[in-house]
């Protein structure tokens, strides 16, 4: 068995599938990836992995192929959407690029690479089916950019997906590290309440944006309350998005902003929550008409896996046999699919290929990274299942 060669006799494929899905625009808003899992439905069926779909909403496709039966189960968890390309690019962002040993498009390195890479995998390990004791999970999911609501969590919640071990691709960094925390995500929604007037006579109305105004200078100086994390960096708090008033000679009557917080085990949401409320409560004592609003948009919480477990030091060691490199251990400020997994028991870490350069414009992955990063996968999934 050679597992490196078998992979390497897969480049030319690999390549091809990773071009069709960037060709297949998913970007969310509004997602559409039937169009990327019809491009896996057809690698399916051809390499005869059996295959289910699932979707929430129409449109918003997840396509799971699995590889042998049994437990243990070890998900391999991609997704198929992609955020805007936004401005900057030298080329057709959904028309793949081969240049220099690197791929670019759209989606190259968040999160298509690493699906074709996976799916190439799974190719392989396809012929070991008869010798597993367990089973491979290929899971390409939908909606991870705009929280997953329409992919992983509704799969897991829906008894969809289940497993003992994950692994999410999704995390670059060239495989150089294994991510083993992710902070915890709130994004609030908050709205001041004042009264329409006209522009002419402001003391008739009461001024939203005045009013959030007060509250924001609140917030500027706050700060969290928090025990430092080995892995992860301090909390961090970000004003994404203010909108307020309709046109200079009206007196707004609303006004809305949007908060993002990545914070850290140590802490509770619940305890930010009641921090914006005191906030509130010291704008009144100056304004009495004063009034806000508070509305989770999303919150997921931090979640952390422990370093000394067989998922964990089987990927290591067969990163170094491949790479020659030792692995670290870090922790991630973003959110990614370990999230909905660790929610429901099931054992998952990030690790991927791929430098930091996901969202950017003339995004890309090298090639060879994803041969690697598959051949790690087939030797970990052999290890842990025969």
């Amino acid at each position: 068995m050679n597992v490196s060669k078998m992979v390497n006799s897969q480049k030319g494929e690999m390549v091809t599938l990773l071009s069709k899905l960037i060709a297949a625009d998913t970007t969310n808003p509004p997602g559409n990836e039937w169009r990327a899992a019809k491009v896996i439905e057809r690698f399916f069926r051809r390499n005869r992995i059996r295959y289910k779909k699932f979707e929430k909403e129409k449109g918003r496709t997840n396509i799971i192929g699995y590889i042998g039966k049994g437990k243990p189960r070890i998900i391999i968890a991609c997704h198929l959407d992609v955020v805007p390309p936004g401005d900057g690019w030298k080329t057709n962002p959904f028309r793949m690029v081969v240049k220099g040993g690197k791929a670019y498009g759209r989606g190259t390195n968040d999160d298509k690479g690493p699906t074709a890479s996976s799916l190439i995998a799974g190719k392989i390990l396809k012929k070991f089916e008869k010798q597993l004791k367990g089973q491979v999970v290929l899971a390409c999911v939908a909606d991870e950019e705009k929280g997953s609501k329409y992919g992983m969590y509704y799969l897991v919640d829906k008894g969809k997906v289940r497993g003992e071990y994950g692994i999410v691709p999704d995390v670059a960094h060239r495989m150089r590290r294994v991510y083993v925390a992710e902070k915890g995500l709130l994004l609030l929604k908050i709205t001041s309440y004042g009264k329409q007037a006209h522009g002419s006579r402001p003391h008739k109305g009461v001024n939203a944006v005045w009013n959030m105004i007060e509250f924001l200078n609140i917030l500027k100086k706050y700060r969290m309350r928090f025990r430092r994390h080995e892995l992860l960096s301090d909390p961090t708090e970000n004003l994404g998005l203010i909108r307020g008033g309709s046109a200079p000679n009206i007196v707004p009557g609303e006004c809305e902003v949007q908060l993002d917080f990545r914070y850290l085990p140590s802490q509770k949401a619940s305890e930010i929550m009641r921090e914006i409320k005191n906030m509130f409560r010291e704008v009144r004592k100056r304004n009495k008409k004063a009034k806000f609003r508070m509305d989770v948009i999303d919150h997921q919480k931090p979640v952390e896996v422990g370093r000394d477990n067989i998922l964990v030091k089987t990927i290591k060691r067969h990163a170094k046999k491949v790479l020659g490199k030792e692995l670290r251990f870090h922790g991630l400020s973003g959110t990614t699919l370990v999230k909905p997994l660790v929610r429901k028991g099931i054992l998952s870490v990030g690790y991927s290929p791929g430098e930091d350069v996901a969202h950017m414009a003339n995004e890309y992955i090298s090639i060879r990274e994803l041969s690697d990063f598959a051949k790690i996968l087939c030797l970990v999934c052999l290890d842990m299942l025969t």
